[in-house]
């Protein structure tokens, strides 16, 4: 930053899509790390900012992925698609920049962080960008083409993947730093799975698999518990809402007299429940992977998105650091598996080189400090000596 001395603390502007998200999250985890004597950190919800730009993008994203998803597989990474956007930056995108800028100026925001890349696009192509450092935080596995390629100070990505991506598409790989997706610091935590289990109600010693549809409750989650339902007993399940109230309302009419399968409607600290669980069950949104990895728990794939998150399966897989169970049936044949091994102690230990093999990559490929590298790097750009 150049100019005048910085007064303190300096303002950093979080700029998400909307909340709750993962890009939220990732925003959140970020700013647990801020030192709040020199860093203030400032939240900017683009679907606040924008009240008519988000619900329009978020309608047509959920719209495209219920009626044809085989269309959204096609623009999700188009190339040509992706040309064509382009065109409309000098138009849409200045027009909404410009206000933009205003509101970074009016708050006094000195960097912005984007962990999204239609708020990064905006922020890329603001009149602030001039003066105003943007740092991009990835949160998927696959670094897409809607990225900007242009003015941007960094970007922070999951994997050397995700960095090929970015420079396929034009970034400098000078400014790339794999550091990985950034967690909350309640992820960091250790934390007891026995204690973890009786402070939420739940049986200490039977096998628990946690579902969850991320922070809005999207998925199969009803094909997930029903797959999973003639297990109860010898096995619990807790299974995450999100903000979604009305699956909430729904799962517990439909499962209200099924013991040994809590609902939980909505947590702000679900650290305590991936800790609780010996298994996750998940759509692989790229914050949702994180967290699992960064605990330590084993993760099964469960209905994936088409875009973002089939890209994030395909990656996952390849590199061992998840199955996938393309149906009910399937899912229920891994966990049965995973049963059978765990109440068979021959079976189990003559298992054990492999399962510890796949525990050793997913530890490996597990970060949950990329929070603090990625602030580190930050500061190193922001605050003058």
């Amino acid at each position: 930053m150049d100019g005048a001395p910085a007064r303190y603390p300096v303002k950093i502007g979080l700029i998400y899509g909307c909340a709750p998200s993962g890009h939220y999250s990732a925003a959140r985890a970020l700013a647990d790390f801020f030192p709040t004597a020199i860093i203030e950190p400032v939240f900017i919800n683009l679907s606040e900012v924008y009240p008519n730009l988000g619900p329009f993008v978020a309608r047509t994203y959920l719209g495209v992925l219920k009626k044809t998803p085989f269309l959204w597989d096609y623009v999700y990474d188009n190339d040509f698609v992706a040309f064509a956007a382009g065109a409309l930056k000098k138009t849409v995108l200045s027009y909404y920049s410009r206000e933009l800028s205003a509101l970074l100026a009016a708050k006094n925001i000195k960097a912005v962080i984007s962990t999204q890349a239609l708020s990064a696009m905006l922020m890329a192509h603001c009149p602030a960008s001039r003066t105003t450092p943007l740092f991009a935080v990835l949160t998927d596995f696959r670094a897409h083409s809607y990225w900007p390629s242009e003015n941007v100070e960094s970007y922070f990505v999951p994997s050397k993947h995700s960095a090929q991506n970015l420079v396929r598409n034009g970034a400098d790989p000078a400014r790339i730093f794999v550091t990985g997706i950034p967690v909350r610091k309640e992820f960091l935590t250790p934390r007891d799975t026995l204690a973890e289990r009786k402070a939420l109600g739940l049986s200490p010693h039977l096998f628990t698999v946690l579902i969850t549809g991320g922070s809005r409750g999207m998925g199969e989650i009803f094909p997930a518990i029903d797959a999973l339902a003639p297990f109860l007993g010898k096995l619990q399940l807790m299974v995450l809402c999100g903000d979604n109230k009305a699956l909430a309302r729904r799962l517990t009419r439909q499962y209200a007299c099924k013991k040994h399968l809590k609902i939980i409607a909505y947590t702000d600290a679900p650290s305590a429940h991936y800790a609780a669980s010996d298994l996750v069950v998940a759509k692989p949104g790229g914050v949702t992977v994180a967290e699992t990895l960064a605990v330590g728990k084993p993760l099964i794939i469960f209905s994936p998105l088409p875009g973002q998150e089939e890209f994030n399966s395909a990656f996952l897989v390849k590199n061992r650091l998840a199955e996938l169970a393309e149906d009910g049936a399937q899912l229920q044949g891994l966990v049965k598996r995973r049963l059978e091994l765990r109440n068979r102690g021959k079976d189990a230990a003559e298992a054990a080189p492999r399962a510890a093999g796949r525990q050793a990559e997913m530890f490996s490929a597990a970060t949950p400090c990329a929070a603090r590298d990625i602030v580190a790097r930050i500061l190193e750009k922001v605050i003058k000596n």
